[in-house]
C-alpha cells in the first residue's frame, strides 16, 4: 500500500500543473451551432460541433400514453422517433446520419417492446450503437428518453477498408 501511496504523491505535481492551466483561447475552441436553443430551458435541440451534432434528450409522453396499461413504451418510443425525424430533417439529415443512441427506461422489462419500436426506424443492419438504462424515474412521468448522436458525413467512411475491419473480437462485437 505504501508503494500505491508514493506513486501518486509523484504524479500530484503532474497533475496540479495540469489542472491549473489556463483553458485555450477562444478562437482555439471548436466552432459550436445551436440549433432550436430554447428561451425557457437551460439547453438547445441540438448543438453542432464541426459535423457533429448532439441532440438533447426528447420524450414522448403525452395524456395519451400515460393512461395506456399495454403498449404504452412503444407508444412513446414512437413519438420519440417521430419528434426526432423532424428535427433531423430540419438539420437536413435523417436516422441515416445518427451514430449512437442512449435510451433511458423506467422499466427494463419494457426493453423488447421499446427495442421493435425504435428498431423499424433504421435500416436493416445500419441501427446506431446504443447504450440502454434502466433508471427510476423520468421527467414528467415519462417511461422513456431517448437522445442521439448524429454525423453529417459528405464521404466514404468505407473507403479504403477491407471487410474485416469492420469488427473486432470474435465477430459478434466482442472482444
Amino acid at each position: 500500500m505504501q508503494h500505491k501511496r508514493t506513486f501518486l504523491l509523484a504524479l500530484l505535481p503532474t497533475a496540479l500543473a495540469a489542472a491549473c492551466q489556463q483553458p485555450p483561447p477562444a478562437e482555439e475552441l471548436p466552432q459550436r451551432t445551436v440549433h432550436q436553443p430554447s428561451a425557457t430551458r437551460p439547453y438547445s435541440a441540438a448543438v453542432q460541433v464541426g459535423d457533429t451534432y448532439w441532440l438533447s434528450g426528447k420524450i414522448g409522453v403525452t395524456q395519451a400514453t400515460a393512461s395506456m396499461e399495454d403498449g404504452r413504451t412503444a407508444a412513446e418510443t414512437r413519438n420519440i422517433m417521430g419528434s426526432f425525424e423532424t428535427l433531423l430533417a430540419e438539420l437536413d439529415m435523417d436516422f441515416g446520419n445518427v451514430v449512437r443512441g442512449v435510451v433511458y427506461l423506467t422499466d427494463i422489462g419494457d426493453y423488447a417492446e421499446m427495442n421493435e419500436a425504435y428498431g423499424s426506424y433504421f435500416e436493416s443492419g445500419q441501427a446506431p450503437s446504443r447504450v440502454t438504462l434502466a433508471v427510476s424515474e423520468l421527467v414528467g412521468g415519462a417511461a422513456i428518453e431517448i437522445s442521439f448522436v448524429a454525423v453529417r458525413d459528405g464521404g466514404d467512411h468505407d473507403a479504403g477498408r477491407d471487410e474485416g475491419d469492420h469488427e473486432n473480437g470474435d465477430g459478434n462485437g466482442r472482444l
